[in-house]
């Protein structure tokens, strides 16, 4: 927990100097690095199916993200995340308590009409009983661009391992596929939604594990405070088959977002950090313990 807090802190004192640079509201350019940020409140519900006990099922969490977009000339781009989030959850449970990923993107784009490219990401995944889980992505993706709308897909790959032991105790050997859209209602309204399937192995008895991810997102620009407003809903769906357990969770998010080097929900859809990357740190904490007891 303390990790996951030190990482959050640092995100937050990122955004005061790029809030100001926000601020600035600098000329919009194609060509120019730019980056997007926000921090988020939520709260979580789980519902399980034959997992023991203890397991606190409602807490309080928060996280925060950062992406930077590089181009690279002509249609090539680089693109930065680091994302993190902590559940405060009771630390007597076996629960799932945050995550940090850090990732890169490498991509080719069209503004009016797509972009293709790979990535590749590293981070950590902890639970209450102090177990860490090292999972690592790796993945092609593209998007394809409609007037209104944007269609996201990417398919990947993700292994893992237990830190303290070294051990493939935890969700790994797993191939996954994401499904984003995001309709704009304006230039700076953004309605998400998205849907995601992973299957691997949760254990060193490789346990096959089956994880189904969903969402909804609205978002809106307020420009007198440089800065966005965004309501969201997460779901994920773990079935660990062999083991014959299951457990979902439902986590409402209440944030703020911002802007730097361009600006407007659909101008930085299309032209900077519009890509993310799964949260694969997050399985991998519930496999190694949740589902595999």
């Amino acid at each position: 927990m303390m990790k996951l807090t030190a990482v959050a802190v640092a995100i937050a004192a990122t955004a005061a100097p790029v809030a100001a640079i926000a601020a600035g509201k600098p000329a919009t350019k194609e060509n120019q690095t730019s980056g997007v940020g926000e921090f988020w409140f939520g709260y979580s519900f789980l519902s399980d199916d034959n997992i023991a006990p203890p397991i606190d099922d409602s807490y309080p969490d928060l996280g925060g993200a950062l992406r930077v977009n590089i181009p690279a000339g002509g249609d090539l781009s680089f693109q930065l995340d680091l994302q993190a989030e902590s559940a405060f959850a009771d630390d007597t449970s076996k629960n799932y308590t945050g995550s940090v990923l850090s990732g890169a993107h490498l991509s080719w784009r069209d503004p009016t009409s797509w972009l293709f490219g790979a990535f590749a990401g590293v981070g950590n995944g902890f639970n209450a009983a102090d177990e860490t889980a090292t999972s690592y992505l790796i993945g092609a993706e593209g998007q394809y661009y409609l007037t209104e709308w944007t269609l996201y897909g990417q398919l990947g790959y993700a292994d893992a391992d237990e830190s303290d032991t070294g051990e493939p105790d935890a969700f790994r050997n797993a191939w996954f596929g994401r499904g984003v859209a995001r309709y704009f209602v304006d230039g700076n309204v953004k309605l998400e939604g998205e849907l995601s399937f992973a299957s691997g192995e949760n254990d060193t008895d490789a346990d096959d594990m089956d994880v189904w991810g969903w969402g909804l997102r609205y978002e809106r620009a307020v420009p007198s405070m440089d800065a966005g407003l965004f309501i969201a809903y997460q779901g994920n769906y773990y079935d660990s088959s062999t083991e014959a357990r299951t457990l979902t969770e439902h986590t409402l998010k209440l944030g703020l977002s911002f802007a730097f080097g361009i600006e407007g929900q659909k101008y930085v859809d299309r032209h900077g950090a519009t890509l993310d990357l799964p949260m694969v740190t997050r399985w991998s904490a519930y496999g190694v313990d949740m589902l595999d007891n």
